[in-house]
């Protein structure tokens, strides 16, 4: 399995022959391409733009802050498991003088999370805790606007 080498002279000789001078002026006068013995191709077809895909209606809400047009939550009396029926008394001062306002029902809210709706109820307010007189307006302001909600829908 000895292999056979070529002399790099051997090779350069073999080069110079006359066959091969011969044969490169042929390819030479013979550069125009030859015609096809086919009909010519037709250009690809071009489709137009697919439509963008519809938005998504799948929201990944990382807080749940419901709007005015979704404002789904109702909150409730744990004990009872309706509205406070005395707003007033939901929220009674601390002290005499100070600004900070202690919760005497357990409150809490039903509303719905994510974008299939799931119910939850999650506690708004312990029953005792000491709150400042802004979360306090906040949920009596909340509380009024869901009884005459109620009561519209009542009439």
């Amino acid at each position: 399995m000895a292999a056979t080498r070529t002399r790099k002279a051997t090779a350069t000789k073999a080069q110079d022959t006359p066959e091969t001078e011969a044969a490169v002026p042929a390819l030479d006068a013979d550069k125009t391409p030859a015609a096809p013995d086919a009909a010519p191709l037709e250009p690809p077809r071009v489709d137009e733009a697919p439509e963008p895909p519809a938005p998504s209606l799948y929201v990944t809400p990382t807080e749940v802050i419901p709007d005015g047009d979704h404002l789904s939550d109702v909150i409730l009396d744990d004990s009872t498991g309706q509205p406070p029926a005395d707003l007033d008394a939901v929220f009674v001062p601390l002290t005499p003088y100070g600004s900070t306002l202690q919760c005497t029902v357990r409150l809490v809210e039903r509303t719905f999370l994510g974008p299939h709706r799931t119910p939850v109820v999650r506690l708004l307010q312990p029953k005792g805790a000491s709150v400042s007189e802004h979360i306090a307006t906040r949920i009596t302001e909340r509380l009024a606007a869901q009884a005459a909600r109620t009561a519209d829908s009542n009439q």
